[in-house]
């Protein structure tokens, strides 16, 4: 990198003011279906100054940054965050099942067990009944997993259960993600500025901020196991080195296992490849068992609503589906209803065996924490691959992936978080007129081209030497 390159201060005094703009049309609604219309242009005009800000920080050939820029980067991020902080969701109304499901785990019962309609609740209904009304599918018990559910409850105890201090706790691991982002850079020598790929992001800014989506959540952990498991020393020889090392790997899959009970999927397949890439292989073996353990353990508090929590995690697998056309595809092929889910957990898992096992095929002497750069490319396009396959991928689900903004990152991750609010039509559409239409048209317009630049990163990793 070189000293001299242009600063980057008119660009993104530019492009700080015009994701501002888009965010403040946020507030200027006055109906729930005009603050979607407003989301949707709001994303629009973010998102063009978003992608001109991408393309300037791909092209940023220096290794550190002004204060200046700095200042202008964390400042933003700041009255980004702090423009959106009081807006209630109107793209979703998921942030009220996780106030509910606090409430009634202080009350003593278990949400896995009861459904929000269920007769048991129905005083604590009737005492927060604004809440209660703005919950969907009232018949349905708990689905999100227990470190979720954990959170919920801490949050009800410790702030009352409110929208505001859900989005306290988005904003601690909003900053956890920072941080370790932060430490990213740090080794790779890159600069700092480069935060800006992630903290600018519209896609994490509305979706959590107007939202209130716990994604970001699951991904500040799965971005701290993954930076975590790079500080592994690549030669691990010696007593002390071989500790740091061991160290290093289970703090990795501990925190693996607290994301896989955030959402199953994309932890689940990033251990799976983790745990194959690290050698020795007692290393390996100790990130993996960290991640189950710790995986296991929290669901201990709630083990007496397990078979309740399965029953109705299968029923959404087998049910539920939202821009999901490869995966719709698979259920027209004669066989159980849960057979694509099968079919697309082995379709993952052989796919993180093959970039596991990969370094190993070509002869190249790999040590615990085998190369980071490689890593930390195959954790993301893995985390693309899953959303490509599951049955569900709804806007906010992309923000596994964001993550993968903050150095250069590859074509197909840039043009998927961009094009992916355009799915908010649907959302337009039922709050306008009550009936739901997933609009399969929409994966055609927003997935095709995403979907097909992935598959040729694909043949890029699976090539080159």
């Amino acid at each position: 990198m070189t000293a001299d390159s242009p600063r980057l201060t008119p660009t993104l005094i530019v492009c700080a003011i015009a994701i501002e703009a888009g965010l403040l049309l946020v507030l200027a609604a006055e109906t729930p279906a005009q603050q979607v219309a407003y989301v949707l242009v709001g994303y629009l005009v973010a998102g063009a100054a978003f992608g001109g800000l991408l393309w300037r920080l791909r092209r940023d050939t220096r290794a550190t940054c002004s204060p200046a820029e700095m200042a202008i980067v964390i400042g933003a991020a700041v009255v980004f965050r702090a423009t959106l902080f009081g807006v209630a969701p109107a793209t979703s109304h998921d942030v009220y099942r996780y106030l509910w499901e606090g409430l009634v785990q202080q009350r003593g019962f278990d949400p896995y067990r009861l459904a929000p309609d269920s007769p048991p609740l129905r005083a604590l209904a009737a005492e927060h009944e604004a809440l209660w009304e703005r919950i969907n599918h009232r018949d349905i018990p708990a689905i999100y997993p227990p470190t979720m559910q954990t959170l919920f409850r801490i949050q009800a105890a410790a702030l009352g259960g409110t929208l505001l201090g859900w989005k306290c706790v988005l904003l601690l691991f909003d900053g956890l993600l920072a941080g370790v982002l932060a430490l990213k850079l740090r080794r790779l020598r890159a600069p700092p500025v480069w935060l800006a790929g992630v903290l600018w992001c519209p896609l994490l800014l509305l979706e959590c901020y107007e939202g209130g989506h716990l994604d970001l959540v699951g991904v500040a952990l799965l971005a701290a196991a993954v930076v975590a498991y790079e500080y592994a020393p690549a030669q691990p020889r010696g007593a002390i080195r071989g500790t740091k090392t061991l160290a290093v790997c289970l703090l990795s899959g501990m925190l693996l296992g607290l994301s896989i009970d955030v959402k199953y999927f994309w932890p689940a397949v990033v251990a799976v490849l983790l745990t194959l890439r690290t050698r020795p292989r007692r290393y390996g073996a100790a990130l993996a068992a960290a991640a189950l353990l710790v995986a296991a353990a929290a669901w201990v508090p709630y083990r007496a609503g397990f078979v309740a929590a399965r029953d109705t995690a299968r029923m959404f697998a087998e049910h539920w589906t939202f821009n999901d056309i490869i995966f719709e595809a698979l259920r027209m092929v004669p066989m159980a209803r849960w057979g694509p889910m099968v079919i697309v957990m082995v379709a993952l898992a052989a796919a993180a065996g093959l970039l596991g096992f990969r370094r190993r095929a070509a002869g190249v002497a790999v040590a615990a924490a085998s190369d980071g750069a490689d890593a930390w490319t195959d954790v993301w396009l893995l985390s693309g691959t899953t959303l490509l396959l599951a049955p569900v991928a709804y806007p906010w689900y992309f923000l596994w992936i964001v993550p993968g903004l903050v150095c250069r990152p590859p074509l197909w991750l840039v043009t998927w978080v961009l094009a992916v609010p355009a799915l908010h039509l649907v959302d337009l559409h039922y709050v306008r007129t009550g009936v739901w239409d997933p609009m399969p048209w929409l994966w055609w317009v927003v997935d095709v081209l995403p979907a097909l630049l992935l598959a040729g990163a694909w043949r890029r990793r699976l090539c080159r030497r």
